[in-house]
């Protein structure tokens, strides 16, 4: 996802009654897998200096593009480096847009809707409802956003992971041009909006071809004094412990296929490894403890080989485990597949039908799990898969064929809402049926978002039978954690699948039932009034119209 992190595996957190996440990582010294977020800016180390520069480019300029590969630490940079230096400011801050926000929603309760424009307009409203703002477009909501606010001051608006645009099947890049069209028209009525698109480098064309060209901030991996300082932190490594682990991080040693050595040495340090590393070795050495980790602790315990390794059993087994394939054959598939006969690193192209034999799904979880980095492909649309770096080689032959470890629900879901948004609708079901046989009973909100996204995925197949199933499990969960607004949107979309069945009397009766508790919710008029004119039409036709 927007590293360095994305998808983060951790031991299962504590939950209340309903599901809320009572732990957070943001706890911890090093978020490990996970991008940053704001709650972290204050243990956000090794970016200053990008931070101010991006910060002043946003501020002085229409259109920014954060571009760079996934694990760069794109999302990072601008959640708890950015955001920090431009709030305080004289400007409007919106919240961080993205793009899957709030797939989880029943999709079927809205008749018409971008889901890009939506997610997006979601995000960045904060506590506004889907059907609140079904209908809006992106040129819409930021008129009537700027309408509100004072000409002279800037609206800095951001969009973190706009690659997902690119990422769906056809009709899902239709809404994606679309999309572009609304926001390139919310740029031209609107001279105080400054736009931030956080992209990976090869989608970055086809958006600038849309909303125009703007100043393109290139960001790369950490150079060795930032490197240190992030490894460092606040006081958690002693400073020649952080550069004595910094260059163990640097420094692959690769056996050829005759048995030899070969020792690489990178000029730079890449994010997601460094965050992994740090992470690991910070929870072997000190656990919950506190104090720095010194010198003597690292030579004598600071096995990075070790801790990279343990990183990639555990990612290849979390994502065989969701493909329902062997542990073993998935590492075997990595190592044909990504590593040369000498020890080098082997790209592999994304087909139409999967990538190297297997789906494509498999190299997109590996991708935002940070084992593998994409580039453009050959075919439009398509990707180029290669490890993020050598330093993985030998781990990911010394890992070991362990068990899947216990993830987040709460990170399933996320997982599930941007497989479903980027059209990877098997992926999504997989992900959230994760979540139902992974959460504990008690949290109900989890289990009800997750029949919720499930619903979505059937119906974006057209199976509004199973769909209806779904949203009406969902409708009984929110129902008991009492949060009516939620469960208003599940009768809603279970009326919009009984009118799809051609059910209109049941439908009517659905759409009465939601209306009753939000009476003014203008979608749901609008579904009622749909049903309620074919009903009469399908009444003059004569009696052998279908009820």
């Amino acid at each position: 996802m927007g590293g360095p992190g994305g998808f983060q595996a951790a031991s299962r957190p504590a939950v209340a009654a309903d599901g809320a996440d009572v732990t957070r990582s943001a706890d911890r010294a090093y978020p490990g897998s996970r991008p940053f977020e704001r709650a972290d800016s204050g243990r956000f180390f090794g970016r200053t200096a990008e931070a101010a520069r991006l910060g002043q480019v946003w501020r002085d300029n229409p259109v920014t593009f954060l571009s760079g590969p996934t694990g760069i630490g794109k999302t990072s940079l601008l959640t708890a480096g950015v955001l920090p230096l431009v709030e305080d400011g004289n400007v409007s801050l919106l919240p961080v847009g993205r793009l899957s926000r709030g797939a989880r929603s029943p999709v079927a309760a809205l008749r018409m809707h971008n889901p890009f424009t939506l997610a997006l307009l979601r995000s960045w409203s904060g506590a506004a409802t889907a059907t609140d703002l079904a209908g809006l477009t992106v040129d819409d909501f930021v008129r009537q956003y700027a309408g509100r606010r004072d000409p002279s001051v800037s609206i800095l608006a951001a969009i973190d992971q706009a690659d997902d645009l690119f990422a769906g099947a056809e009709e899902s890049q239709r809404y994606g041009r679309r999309f572009l069209d609304e926001l390139a028209a919310a740029l031209r009525e609107q001279p105080s909006l400054h736009l931030l698109v956080s992209i990976r480098e090869d989608s970055l064309p086809r958006v600038a071809e849309v909303i125009g060209a703007g100043v393109v901030f290139e960001l790369g991996a950490l150079g060795v004094a930032a490197a240190c300082a992030a490894a460092a932190g606040d006081g958690h490594f002693e400073p020649r412990a952080a550069s004595e682990l910094v260059r163990r991080i640097r420094t692959s040693r690769i056996v050829t296929a005759d048995g030899d050595d070969r020792i690489v040495v990178s000029d730079d340090v890449e994010p997601a490894l460094l965050q992994v590393t740090c992470a690991r070795l910070r929870n072997l050495l000190r656990g919950e403890g506190s104090g720095a980790i010194t010198m003597r602790e690292i030579r004598r315990r600071g096995d990075v080989d070790g801790a990279l390794a343990g990183y990639c059993s555990e990612t290849i087994a979390a994502v065989a485990a969701i493909h329902e394939i062997p542990v073993a054959w998935l590492r075997f598939w990595l190592i044909d597949t990504f590593i040369t006969e000498v020890g080098g690193r082997s790209p592999a192209e994304e087909e139409p039908d999967g990538t190297a034999g297997q789906p494509r799904t498999v190299a997109r979880a590996l991708e935002d799990r940070y084992l593998l980095r994409a580039q453009a492909g050959l075919l439009r649309g398509t990707r180029r898969y290669e490890l993020l770096s050598d330093r993985l080689i030998e781990p990911i032959r010394q890992a070991g064929d362990a068990d899947s470890p216990p993830e987040d629900p709460a990170d399933y879901l996320t997982a599930a809402e941007r497989a479903l948004v980027t059209g990877e609708l098997s992926l999504a079901e997989r992900y959230a049926r994760k979540v139902l046989s992974d959460a504990p009973d008690t949290a109900l909100r989890w289990h009800a978002e997750a029949h919720s996204l499930l619903g979505n995925v059937w119906y974006e197949r057209g199976h509004f039978d199973q769909a209806e199933e779904c949203y009406q499990a969902a409708a009984t969960l929110f129902e008991a954690v009492g949060d009516r607004l939620a469960v208003v949107r599940s009768l809603a979309a279970i009326g919009r699948t009984l009118s799809d069945r051609g059910r209109l009397a049941d439908a009517l009766t659905q759409l009465h039932a939601a209306l009753s508790r939000a009476s003014a919710d203008a979608t749901i008029q609008f579904e009622l009034s749909w049903v309620m004119a074919e009903l009469a039409q399908r009444s003059s036709d004569g009696p052998h119209g279908r009820l």
